[in-house]
């Protein structure tokens, strides 16, 4: 086991990354029971907030990151309805593949 590392930090953060939905939290050291998430994702037409996003994820053509979560599914409608979406990736639910891959990864 690693040990932790030690030093004067100004605040902890967690983050929730969901095989569907992902958010996060974080503390300042000043008031660390003072838990903090995000207020609000807005999704699709921007009427739902919600304190997760998807976890999905875009990628540009040249495999580069876009965009994460609502704002990924967002731009990536945008895209489509455009025909404008040749060469960019977009990838949903994808933690339980990566886990998988890891599994095999690690068989004698």
């Amino acid at each position: 086991m690693e040990k932790a590392p030690t030093g004067n930090f100004l605040l902890v953060a967690a983050i929730d990354f969901g095989t569907a939905y992902s958010g996060y939290a974080l503390s300042f050291k000043s008031n660390p029971m003072k838990i903090q998430t995000n207020q609000g994702w807005n999704a699709g037409s921007k009427m739902l907030i919600s304190h997760k996003t998807p976890t999905c994820v875009l990628l540009n053509p040249q495999q580069q990151f876009d965009s994460f979560g609502y704002d990924a599914e967002n731009k990536y409608a945008n895209l489509l309805e455009d025909g404008k979406h040749q060469g960019w990736m977009f990838f949903r639910r994808f933690k339980m593949i990566l886990h998988n891959i890891q599994v095999l990864l690690k068989r004698p």
